[in-house]
């Protein structure tokens, strides 16, 4: 009796996981916005390059998608100086066409340090996930960027170029109430933390750790929220950085 429901469990589970493999990939595009905790237990023994692939060609997409938008943001910006807008009226098209090389190496970098961050948190934190399953939770909750990017600009072409502050008008968070372009530089990255896709992905974080790494709820929020504080240095050493160079 108990071979045949051992047996049983076993044809279960093989039929589960060919369920699981034959769900196509642009529903993963889908399912980490509606059922992320489904994505990780399906994708849990995936390779890391698919999705990967998948998201940059997104990204990529989304960047000459949102050109207009970026394009007001540009001008608002130079708003102030009439070469660098006289500049940007000549080559503001060419550089973003160019930016476009630059966008997968953004999103490799962000992804490579927030599965850093993941990996050395879970050690830490007494969980031991191999640096590639960090690296597939830091791929697919990237998925909510293109996402933010697109309701960034939405926000920024409801408000139109008239009076435009990209801190304050393109922002989902508290710096749409206390943020503006003269604020202190580095307080807008340690704000921006607070922006509803930046917990957004945190949270996803904290899924995929308690999904493919096995840690418990509680350890794997302390990981994430590690890994969502600490995703601000970089804005904030850019922020001293040019502060400094200023002077």
């Amino acid at each position: 009796m108990n071979a045949d429901v051992e047996q049983a469990a076993q044809k279960e589970e093989r039929a589960d996981a060919d369920r699981r493999a034959k769900v196509a990939r642009w529903e993963d595009c889908i399912d980490v916005f509606f059922s992320p905790a489904e994505l990780f237990r399906r994708r849990a023994q995936d390779r890391v390059g698919p999705p990967l692939v998948t998201l940059l060609v997104v990204a990529i997409a989304v960047h000459f998608a949102l050109m207009p938008a970026n394009a007001m943001v540009m001008r608002a910006a130079v708003a102030g100086n009439p070469r660098a807008a006289e500049a940007l009226g000549s080559f503001g098209t060419l550089m973003q066409v160019l930016g476009a090389a630059f966008v997968p190496i953004g999103y490799l970098i962000s992804i490579t340090a927030v599965a850093a961050l993941l990996w050395v948190g879970g050690r830490m934190a007494g969980v031991e996930p191999g640096f590639s399953r960090t690296m597939l939770i830091a791929t697919y909750a990237a998925f909510t960027r293109p996402l933010a990017e697109v309701a960034t600009a939405l926000l920024v072409v409801l408000h139109g170029e008239a009076g435009l502050d990209v801190v304050r008008h393109g922002s989902l968070g508290v710096l749409r109430f206390v943020g503006d372009r003269g604020m202190d530089p580095v307080l807008v990255p340690l704000l921006g933390r607070l922006e509803v896709f930046a917990i957004w992905q945190a949270i996803l974080w904290a899924a995929g750790v308690v999904i493919i790494c096995g840690a418990s709820r509680l350890r794997a929020a302390a990981i994430a929220m590690v890994a969502w504080a600490l995703a601000a240095v970089p804005g904030v050493v850019g922020a001293l950085l040019g502060a400094a160079a200023g002077r």
